[in-house]
């Protein structure tokens, strides 16, 4: 909904300057509410006493294989999803300057959790014919394609998780303003605050993005420990045809040790004195004329310390895919998808001996939507996230730590309204 029209209104009421100044102004609020509520366990942990001897993974600890201890119950659930209430709008300077603004903040009209205002994207820049400008807490250029890979105009549990996660109950998006020191360090799916970024126009179906966020946690050096610098760059290259799009997407995180989260050594130490992780992708889609819409993603995460401790794991990279199908004819849309994240590969100082066995993934959905309005949609989906022996890939919002070898299975009904 659209405030321009109040301000005009109290506008004419107050002196004539405010009102010149309001007609160069834009405000809108906007929001989405998407209630799931669903049934969810997990089941199959892998029982003790599996090692890397015995067809384990190096970067799991023996102690982590739980067999039935490690089972979550069946519960109900309701979650939130992406639910959010957000202001923005704009000021234009001239012919080819705006100033722009945004103030987003997630809400849980499940009333699980409290936000900050400003807990999702939000800004402050200058817009032109020379595309957009701004600081702020938003999206990584990394993130937005796989954020249109999906049935809904929302996350919601039998969402994509796989790609731009490793595992290792990393989670499937985070909110984060640099190093964390927690397994968010580990994820691509990001959302980055202390950042700036640059969009460019769009040139003959082209356009770009390219955001870096600061080194604000650059640590001071000790006699036992180094001074590190993290940082983090990510940038996207768009094409868009028709009913056809392409995007390429790099990211790279500068000394958030995420193989620490992931079975290598605690990171800033004096023989682990920094680390780069890097994140490549490829998502495309393409909607046919009959309705039907196929949307696939391809990536490699690798993660890398220069670590000096002979026999500790340095490197570890995988691949993954994920592949949705979805159906529409007139308000009726059916979807289903599939991904699978491989073993992948380790490696430790020294080329000692190294095993990624059992650390492969797969995720799967299918659903059926019914849209009320364009605002509006009923949904019902079956989801399920299955583990290898070693792996613990988590859906979000996750149920609870996934033990090693556990899969996740839910099903459920949600209603989505925008504004």
């Amino acid at each position: 909904m659209k405030s321009r029209n109040l301000i005009l209104t109290l506008a004419g009421a107050c002196a004539l300057p405010f009102s010149a100044s309001a007609q160069a102004s834009d405000v809108q609020i906007y929001g989405t509410l998407l209630p799931f509520m669903d049934h969810i366990k997990t089941s199959g942990a892998t029982a003790p006493g599996l090692s890397p001897a015995t067809g384990g993974a190096t970067q799991v600890a023996a102690t982590a294989y739980t067999g039935d201890l490690g089972n979550l119950p069946a519960r109900n659930r309701m979650t939130s999803g992406t639910s959010n209430l957000g202001f923005r709008g704009s000021y234009r300077v001239n012919d080819d300057l705006k100033i722009i603004w945004q103030i987003e903040s997630a809400i849980s009209p499940d009333g699980d959790a409290p936000n900050s205002l400003t807990s999702r994207n939000s800004c402050l820049g200058l817009e032109g014919s020379w595309g957009r400008v701004f600081y702020g807490n938003w999206d990584t250029p990394y993130k937005v394609p796989l954020l249109f890979v999906g049935a809904l105009r929302g996350l919601n549990p039998f969402d994509n998780a796989l790609t731009a996660n490793p595992g290792f109950n990393v989670p499937g998006t985070t909110t984060q303003n640099g190093r964390a020191n927690t397994s968010a360090d580990a994820a691509f799916n990001r959302r980055q605050g202390n950042s700036v970024q640059y969009w460019t126009p769009e040139m003959n179906g082209f356009s770009g993005r390219v955001a870096y966020s600061v080194n604000e946690g650059k640590t001071t050096a000790t006699t036992t420990v180094p001074s590190v610098s993290p940082d983090l760059w990510s940038a996207l290259l768009t094409y868009k045809q028709g009913a056809f799009n392409i995007s390429y997407g790099f990211e790279q995180h500068n000394n958030y040790f995420g193989l620490s989260q992931l079975g290598g050594s605690t990171g800033a130490t004096a023989t682990n004195a920094s680390s780069k992780d890097v994140g490549h992708e490829l998502v495309a889609a393409y909607a046919f004329s009959t309705g039907t819409k196929v949307s696939a993603i391809a990536e490699r995460l690798t993660y890398d310390t220069d670590e000096t401790v002979a026999g500790k794991v340095n490197h570890y990279e995988r691949d993954a895919w994920y592949l949705l199908v979805q159906q529409r004819w007139g308000t009726h849309q059916l979807f289903g998808a599939y991904g699978k994240a491989n073993a992948g590969s380790v490696t430790v100082l020294g080329g000692g001996p190294a095993t990624t066995n059992g650390l492969g993934g797969t995720q799967w959905s299918a659903g059926y939507v019914y849209s009320l309005t364009k605002t509006a949609d009923l949904y019902v989906s079956a989801y399920g996230m299955n583990n290898d022996r070693s792996a613990s890939y988590a859906l979000f919002p996750p149920v609870g730590k996934v033990a090693p070898g556990a899969s996740t299975t839910g099903f459920g009904l949600g209603i989505l309204y925008t504004f």
